[in-house]
């Protein structure tokens, strides 16, 4: 621990101050910061209409789980080509090349399809940019 390294040089002229304040901060006293309302009477308190807050998120109703034939077949193919790879090499079944190379073509193919399928985010968007997120 003798030894100073480049990090102990270049840190040691460093003092952060990470002290946190143990109370929260005292609220300001509307009066002291707007002089001009000390002169308004105080026996008739001005009642402002309680604002409707719009919601931080965009209702989507939601989707069937599975709408098309082709995207319950392609995520088949995304899940089920693995699985058969998987289920196959656990059971010390030996597979021919065709079948290897087939099932790895399925599993490219239905991929490519289920990334064709989603749906577009652009300008022609009402909400672009978007950060995507739906719930």
């Amino acid at each position: 621990m003798g030894e100073r390294d480049d990090f102990d040089r270049i840190v040691e002229g460093l003092h952060f101050d990470l002290s946190f304040p143990d109370e929260p901060a005292d609220p300001v006293d509307e009066q002291q910061t707007h002089p001009s309302r000390r002169d308004t009477d105080d026996a008739a308190p001005e009642i402002e209409p309680a604002e409707t807050q719009e919601p931080f998120y965009r209702r989507v109703e939601p989707t069937p789980l599975v709408h098309r034939r082709g995207v319950f077949l392609a995520w088949c193919g995304v899940l089920g080509a693995p699985a058969v790879l998987v289920l196959a090499t656990i059971a010390h079944i030996y597979l021919d090349r065709p079948l290897i190379a087939g099932a790895a073509l399925i599993f490219v193919a239905s991929a490519i399809y289920l990334f064709l399928q989603l749906p577009e985010h652009g300008p022609s968007r009402r909400d672009w940019p978007d950060d995507g997120a739906v719930l």
